[in-house]
């Protein structure tokens, strides 16, 4: 062996470790420790039962503004990348839901599109955007969200939600009987009252037996009577 070759040895041991660091270093990290990312994660998501609890005090412009304060935490904090999206849908939501509360229907859509974008299992902002969409005579679109709400949470409540964690999120008195509802208005609207020849849940009629086992279909006047009697019954106290 000659003597280049001995002097090159020592080089040659350190390049498996020398690349080996490399990696290492290059996988996008942020260098900050699992405990402190749990800290942060922790500290954004704290924020959103304030937010929402702003909102229940009917301060929907004060929500908006904290909503939009936790939208800037979430871009603003290193770290907690497996949290963000799913904080930013929930402050989007909560957004969406203040602009409906205060009759800002384009600025609520807007919002609620976003948060669905965020986050795809969020069934509050699909159900908000489905009242949106209601309300703007979008009766396609109300069906297609009030459907998508119901497919991600079949039990859907807005007073009683928490994440996983316990933290309340509960909001107004919203759940999947008013999804019900505003499926059967949206059909009644499009002209889909019934299908009694089959078992088809896309239309009117069948949404309402959803709510009301005891009905049965007779004609779209009668359809229309029953939904908005409905309708009156889940907005009284006894009815939630």
């Amino acid at each position: 062996m000659t003597q280049k070759m001995i002097r090159s040895r020592p080089f040659m041991n350190l390049l498996p470790i020398a690349c080996l660091a490399l990696l290492c270093s290059c996988g996008g990290g942020t260098g900050i420790g699992p405990g402190e990312i749990q800290k942060r994660e922790d500290r954004l998501l704290d924020r959103l039962p304030i937010d929402w609890n702003i909102y229940n005090e009917s301060d929907h412009q004060g929500a908006i503004d904290f909503f939009t304060k936790t939208l800037e935490q979430a871009d603003a904090f290193e770290g907690v990348e497996g949290v963000k999206n799913q904080v930013k849908s929930e402050a989007q939501s909560g957004i969406g839901w203040s602009f409906f509360q205060l009759q800002d229907l384009s600025s609520a859509e807007q919002a609620f599109a976003q948060a669905t974008q965020l986050d795809r299992q969020n069934a509050d902002a699909w159900a908000g955007w489905a009242g949106v969409a209601l309300a703007l005579r979008d009766f396609g679109d109300a069906a297609q969200y009030s459907s998508q709400a119901l497919e991600t949470d079949p039990e859907y409540n807005s007073a009683t939600r928490v994440d996983a964690s316990g933290r309340f999120l509960g909001h107004d008195n919203v759940d999947e009987r008013h999804l019900r509802l505003m499926l059967a208005e949206a059909y009644f609207q499009i002209g889909t009252y019934g299908a009694i020849e089959r078992n088809d849940p896309n239309n009117a009629a069948a949404q309402v037996r959803f709510v009301d086992r005891d009905y049965r279909y007779q004609d779209p006047g009668q359809l229309l009577q029953r939904i908005s009697e409905l309708a009156v019954e889940l907005q009284s106290p006894s009815g939630n």
